[in-house]
């Protein structure tokens, strides 16, 4: 069992995180993230650190590009790990999405606490697609019962 809040807290304090939804696939070894990324800090981390990448693209195109992605969930895992998680708390993979999570989208509560399965039904063809991509990466055998749970949603 892993706590999901306790990742949230812990991964939102990470200076390129705005928001934050952990989600666990039940046939994968570690979580993922859908991540609304901190404009800011990321546009500056670009400039630094990926100079190959227009840091004035709009939040939309940075968020999906791969290496701003992978930058994201390279970040969030160092402060996973100076919090002391374990290898099956920290992240998998990420999505990025410039996307505001608001009560009138139903993705957050009045009191702006996250709705988890919500955000997992909004973001399910990105979530997939992250899925497939790890299972290619990882060469795992059975993507049958990882597409049901993730059809689930």
């Amino acid at each position: 069992y892993i706590a999901l809040e306790r990742l949230e807290a812990i991964y939102k304090s990470c200076n390129l995180v705005a928001n934050i939804c952990v989600h666990a696939v039940s046939s994968a070894n570690q979580p993922m993230a859908i991540i609304i990324p901190h404009e800011v800090q990321l546009r500056a981390y670009i400039a630094s650190n990926l100079k190959s990448i227009d840091s004035t693209a709009p939040l939309a195109v940075l968020s999906a590009k791969e290496e701003v992605q992978k930058a994201v969930l390279k970040e969030c895992n160092v402060v996973g790990r100076k919090n002391g998680f374990k290898n099956m708390e920290l992240l998998e993979a990420v999505v990025l999405t410039a996307e505001e999570w608001t009560p009138e989208t139903g993705l957050v509560t009045a009191a702006q606490k996250i709705q988890r399965s919500r955000i997992a039904k909004a973001f399910h063809d990105q979530i997939l697609v992250r899925v497939l991509l790890v299972m290619r990466l990882l060469r795992v055998a059975d993507w049958n019962s990882v597409l049901q749970v993730v059809y689930k949603h």
